[in-house]
């Protein structure tokens, strides 16, 4: 019976803290422009509820003020996929409507809402670790997965080509890389060189050792 009871209290207790976790933000969908995509739009609320405290989690810095409300939007338009602006997340209607699988873009764009960064950091790794977060943690892909341009300073082409190096970065050079490049990046503090200063070796050299397959040393 003891156990039972303690068995019960842990279960409570888990239930709680995920009922807490999505009750820190608040997700307003607006779907007056395509009112026949509400299933879908209530479907992306409810991975965004479950992703915002993961993605805050993921990429955590101390003292950062996190929005409480987030806005949904699903416009009519056969143009763009999404994106965020702020607090609010547009997901173009034309898109979902030839790809309704794709869930996941909400998650690139819920991680664009908790950024917050200020102008003047660089947008290829805004949008790798927006990436990073959405292919490599959420769609759960592997390293092989991504696909490496030969040229040089390839990484500036972001989205999946950045979050694929960065991967690599976290997994030969620095697990943790990420959290930091974010937090300085929200204090308005990235440079390039912090890159050697977390592995030793310059943003360039990293991308070709990532580039001819080279690990760590």
């Amino acid at each position: 019976m003891k156990f039972r009871i303690v068995t019960f209290v842990m279960l409570l207790a888990m239930s709680l803290n995920i009922k807490a976790a999505n009750k820190n933000v608040k997700i307003e969908v607006d779907v007056s422009e395509v009112p026949h995509l509400e299933n879908w739009a209530m479907d992306a609320k409810a991975l965004m509820l479950k992703w915002y405290p993961r993605i805050i989690n993921l990429l955590p810095t101390k003292g950062q003020e996190y929005a409480k409300t987030v806005k949904l939007k699903i416009k009519k338009t056969d143009e763009g996929i999404a994106y965020a602006s702020g607090n609010t997340v547009t997901v173009c209607s034309g898109w979902i409507e030839k790809r309704p699988e794709d869930l996941g873009l909400v998650v690139h764009e819920l991680v664009h809402v908790l950024q917050a960064y200020p102008g003047g950091n660089p947008g290829w790794l805004t949008e790798g670790i927006a990436d990073y977060i959405r292919w490599a943690i959420y769609e759960g892909k592997t390293q092989k997965d991504f696909h490496k341009p030969r040229e040089k300073q390839g990484y500036k082409k972001g989205y999946q080509i950045s979050a694929g190096f960065l991967l690599w970065l976290e997994t030969e050079y620095d697990p943790g890389i990420i959290k930091k490049l974010n937090t300085q990046m929200r204090k308005g503090q990235y440079k390039d060189e912090l890159f050697k200063q977390y592995t030793k070796k310059s943003l360039d050299e990293l991308w070709k050792n990532y580039i001819t397959g080279n690990s760590a040393g």
